[in-house]
């Protein structure tokens, strides 16, 4: 199957009246000991999420999380994201399994100041576990029929600033 911009076959849609509007929210390692910043600010265009990325207490992360839900991803080929930031580079991640210390897929992208269109094949991911790093690289069409919760971090091994506007996610 394919999808386009206009009309896409999976899409978060954070405008103020979109589908997950005020649906996703923060996780930082402050559940961990850490001492991470980040905070949501809805907006019409979608979310605001920023903060400051610290190292202190073996932290370093900021994230923004989706419900749980099951979704079947093995059906498309990329994922697009409308937005604009900086400070990053950012990831984005795909839970198959509700432990935290478990592999999840994700990849890293950089967001420009001005609003853009960041395209990722889902053959760009790889599966990463916390205490391992990288184990392998993904295989969309067999391995991504499970996804439970899609998040967005900044975790990069640096303590900085960061913003990141994002007015969609959707898949294609």
């Amino acid at each position: 199957m394919v999808g386009s911009l206009l009309n896409p076959l999976l899409e978060f849609d954070f405008k103020a009246d979109g589908n997950a509007a005020r649906a996703w929210s923060i996780q930082n390692d402050d559940v961990m000991g850490g001492v991470s910043e980040g905070t949501v600010q809805w907006q019409d265009e979608g979310f605001r999420w920023y903060g400051h990325t610290r190292l202190e207490n073996n932290g370093g992360f900021s994230s923004i999380r989706s419900p749980w839900k099951s979704f079947d991803l093995t059906e498309f080929d990329t994922v697009r994201i409308r937005c604009k930031g900086t400070g990053g580079p950012f990831r984005i991640v795909f839970d198959t399994q509700y432990a935290w210390f478990l592999p999840n897929a994700q990849t890293n992208f950089d967001a420009t100041e001005d609003w853009s269109d960041v395209v990722i094949p889902l053959k760009n991911f790889v599966w990463e576990e916390p205490r391992r790093g990288v184990i392998g690289k993904v295989n969309p069409a067999k391995e991504l029929n499970e996804v439970i919760r899609f998040g967005l971090m900044k975790y990069d091994g640096t303590a900085q600033p960061f913003e990141l506007e994002v007015a969609s996610v959707s898949f294609e």
